[in-house]
């Protein structure tokens, strides 16, 4: 049997929670986990929406039945199988997304990009890889993925105000897991912040809130440390 690949266009959908302008002050693109559906995340974050962010949900290209054959609809970022030219798809998709949308937007805005569970590889990976400029980012009940590994990832990090969420409920986010990864954190001597809450495998309100707050006050030290 001999294997063939053949390059194709496809359409890659994503959501917005509102117009871009030049008057937003934050862009947070997020990547949703797996089994999840882009325009249902992006109201996770309904309680931090107003006119000075614009938050950007792509959406992973696997869709899928999550029960049986019909049904509910989950997407999914990528799977064991052919994962190389997947990663390289959804960087490029990200990229082409990012590209369609920053034009519109001050060049100034505050650029944050999160990830949650599976999207935590892909945000990771992608912010690796892309040229565009990101200010700081967040993963949230998931780890960095072993192909990048810390190691390989640190000085990109420790530019990024770094920060990691995890629920002290979370089934699939377990507190011995979360230990881990702050240990390979520390070993490899990264900056961090680290966000615990009440809660299992969700972007919950309130630590949500919390970000928002970090999020914008790197925004207005970076204006000033510019101004100056």
């Amino acid at each position: 049997m001999i294997e063939n690949q053949i390059v194709t266009q496809k359409k890659g959908r994503f959501f917005l929670s509102q117009d871009p302008n030049d008057k937003i002050e934050q862009l947070w693109i997020v990547c949703h986990g797996y089994g999840q559906l882009a325009n249902y995340f992006l109201k996770w974050f309904n309680p931090i929406i107003n006119d000075k962010i614009l938050i950007v949900a792509p959406e992973g290209f696997h869709r899928f039945y999550l029960e049986g054959f019909s049904g509910k609809v989950g997407a999914s970022w990528m799977t064991k199988e052919d994962r190389l030219n997947d990663i390289t798809d959804y960087k490029n998709f990200l990229d082409k997304v990012m590209l369609e949308i920053t034009p519109l937007l001050n060049p100034a805005c505050y650029i944050h990009a999160l990830g949650f569970s599976q999207g935590v590889a892909t945000i990771s990976r992608w912010v690796y890889h892309t040229k565009f400029k990101v200010d700081s980012l967040s993963i949230w009940a998931g780890k960095i993925p072993q192909d990048l590994s810390y190691d390989l990832f640190s000085n990109k990090l420790n530019t990024l105000n770094f920060k990691l969420f995890y629920g002290n409920n979370d089934p699939f986010y377990s507190l011995k897991q979360v230990k881990n990864e702050l240990n390979l954190i520390k070993e490899n001597n990264i900056n961090y912040s680290a966000f615990e809450y009440d809660g299992k495998h969700k972007i919950e309100s309130a630590p949500l809130n919390q970000l928002y707050i970090e999020i914008e006050n790197e925004r207005i030290q970076k204006k000033q440390s510019t101004n100056n």
